[in-house]
């Protein structure tokens, strides 16, 4: 195997210095300092054209001195040639001096000059190449190397080594995601490990029309095909995925979910409705009649069907009829800054007491509060009873209109299929059982609601089933309609976001997933972003969301800002878990889902 790669002899180049550049963090209120590699490469034409940024490079360390057998690998993250003059020329000088000075650096480009070169920005990746027996070996270590060291370029099959998954039975175009960037002359294919991809949780964060669904509707196509036993649930805000991967919905078991019903009875008239009802690439447009056939086969499989959302109202107040919500009740009146003094000393005794019950006797919090719990009430009554209270104090409410509702029938949606319905789809793991769901949901207030609802209930199916079978993955689209940052009751973002927070916090441990797609990462509930393991990072034109996503991610300014440069389709992944190696920036060119939606995908 060939360790590097000197592109037949034209890449010559050496460390001039480590760079250090210390700036303070998006809040201003600590300091983050990053060093780079400042680089001399011999001006060659052909080696601008064939390094980019993403390319790996090798400088020896201080480890190998004497041995040669040691290198820290570094990433290029940007590249440009320089001439001698440069340094000083100055606009403090008068113009026909300068004018004269770039017509002679202009000349020099043309046939070569002792005093061109070119300048070499690149990041560590805290990573380390030992060569062993012949053999290479990368350890996650974080060495200086030694300036004045020659430079070298990592060769293509240890670019692979270092980066791409390689999965078992030899099925790489499952785990195919696009083509390394970096290389400009030879293509790379980009494998990620889509199981652990997923398990982790992930963040797509690119601006408007950089193509965020197109990336996620790649990868879901490509999990669903690679992992059996994983489902995925997408919240469609922007009626975008019912398109984006019909194909999988045609050939999947799968649902397809709207809020308003489809009135057309006829196959043809529905799928017509259906078209007009979401958002159509622009590439797709001119194959409308194409769309609409494979569109029938939904209606034909009975795939489409309309979701009986319980309304706003009575969500909120079967969250506040389980144990979790009494005990939420009893924690606002400790808040509550005019509260009765006399009445805060007993509550935690009442919490307690709830708790107490709740853990004898093998409760979630999460139940909802029935008859079982007259035995808690009658000691919670004794209690409040001997304690010196008004008549009209609020925890005493709080447990008279308890009694009053305990019993009464839940509110359910009036037939049709229900979010119940929903959560056993979900959970089912015959063959024949739906695999993907797509939610049309435009009414964001709707979506926020469900979202919370049905975290919930396929938690709770989850602890019941005593299975970890089968995976979900919750996709969210327009995520910061979900969590934002600051959370408010009345248009339900409260719950939304806590049911998320509560998704990427617990739910591993009962696999289930959470993929976060948005366009603002600097509105986003910060505790959701510490989650996730896995980030798609395209085109952000603001420079406080570029910043926030480096100080989060602890992804170098320098490849934050080579973002701005992105064609559609190019990303910069990071990743603890995905590829081979861990937190090492990514550029890629991911392939275009569009491609698979009307034809036999890669």
């Amino acid at each position: 195997m060939d360790f590097f790669d000197d592109l037949g002899g034209e890449f010559v180049a050496r460390l001039r210095e480590i760079h250090s550049a210390t700036r303070t963090t998006s809040d201003g209120k600590a300091t983050i300092t990053f060093r780079t590699a400042r680089i001399e490469a011999e001006y060659d034409p052909d080696v601008m054209r064939k390094v980019e940024a993403g390319r790996l490079i090798a400088i020896p360390n201080i480890m190998g001195v004497g041995t040669n057998d040691s290198f820290s690998i570094y990433e290029i993250a940007d590249l440009y040639p320089m001439h001698y003059s440069m340094l000083t020329l100055d606009k403090s000088q008068p113009s026909m001096i300068r004018k004269e000075f770039m017509s002679l650096i202009d000349a020099e480009w043309q046939k070569g000059s002792k005093s061109t070169w070119i300048e070499i920005v690149a990041a560590p990746t805290g990573y380390v190449m030992k060569i062993e027996g012949g053999l290479p070996a990368f350890l996650r270590k974080n060495i200086a190397p030694l300036p004045g060291a020659k430079v070298s370029l990592l060769s293509r099959e240890l670019i692979k080594k270092f980066i791409c998954y390689a999965p078992k039975g030899n099925r790489d175009c499952d785990y195919t995601v696009g083509k390394l960037l970096g290389v400009a002359d030879e293509d790379i294919p980009f494998t990620v490990n889509l199981e652990k991809l997923l398990h982790y949780h992930v963040g797509v964060f690119a601006f408007t029309g950089s193509g965020k669904s197109n990336l996620t509707s790649l990868v879901v196509r490509k999990a669903v095909k690679a992992c059996p036993d994983m489902k995925v649930v997408i919240f469609d805000v922007s009626s975008e995925y019912g398109i984006s991967i019909l194909d999988l919905l045609c050939d999947a078991p799968s649902r397809i979910l709207f809020t308003e019903e489809i009135s057309e009875t006829d196959t043809i008239e529905a799928a017509e409705e259906y078209y007009r009802r979401h958002v159509i690439p622009e590439s797709l447009s001119e194959r409308r009649e194409e769309l609409i056939v494979r569109i029938r086969d939904l209606f034909e499989g009975k795939k489409v069907l309309k979701l009986s959302l319980p309304s706003r109202e009575a969500l909120k107040m079967n969250a506040y009829r389980s144990y979790g919500g009494l005990l939420e009740i009893l924690s606002g009146l400790l808040e509550e800054k005019y509260g009765a003094s006399a009445q805060k000393v007993i509550v935690p005794e009442v919490m307690a007491k709830i708790k107490g019950f709740l853990e004898r006797n093998g409760i979630d919090e999460e139940t909802r509060i029935g008859a079982e719990a007259e035995p808690l009430l009658c000691e919670i009554d004794q209690l409040i009873g001997k304690a010196k209270l008004r008549d009209d104090a609020a925890i005493k409410t709080v447990f008279h209109n308890l009694r009053v509702v305990i019993g009464e029938r839940e509110e359910e949606a009036e037939g049709g299929y229900t979010v119940r319905d929903l959560t056993a789809e979900i959970m089912d793991t015959c063959q024949e059982a739906p695999r993907v769901f797509v939610i049309n949901l435009p009414e964001v207030e709707a979506a926020r609601s469900l979202c919370a609802e049905l975290i919930s209930e396929v938690f709770r199916a989850k602890k019941r089933s005593f299975s970890l079978d089968p995976r979900v993955v919750f996709v969210f689209d327009e995520a910061q309609e979900f969590i934002p940052y600051e959370k408010k009751k009345e248009d339900g973002t409260e719950y939304s976001s806590l049911a998320v927070e509560r998704l990427l916090r617990h739910g591993r441990k009962y696999h289930l997933h959470g993929w976060i797609s948005t366009q603002r990462i600097a509105h986003l509930n910060t505790n959701v972003l510490q989650q996730l393991h896995s980030y798609f990072v395209s085109t952000m034109p603001r420079p406080y969301d570029r910043q926030l996503i480096s100080d989060t991610f602890a992804i170098e300014d320098a490849f934050m800002e080579r973002t701005l440069l992105f064609q559609n389709g190019d990303w910069l992944m990071t990743s603890f878990k995905a590829t081979n190696t861990q937190n090492v920036p990514v550029f890629f060119h991911a392939f275009n889902n569009e491609d698979f939606i009307l034809s036999e995908g890669r």
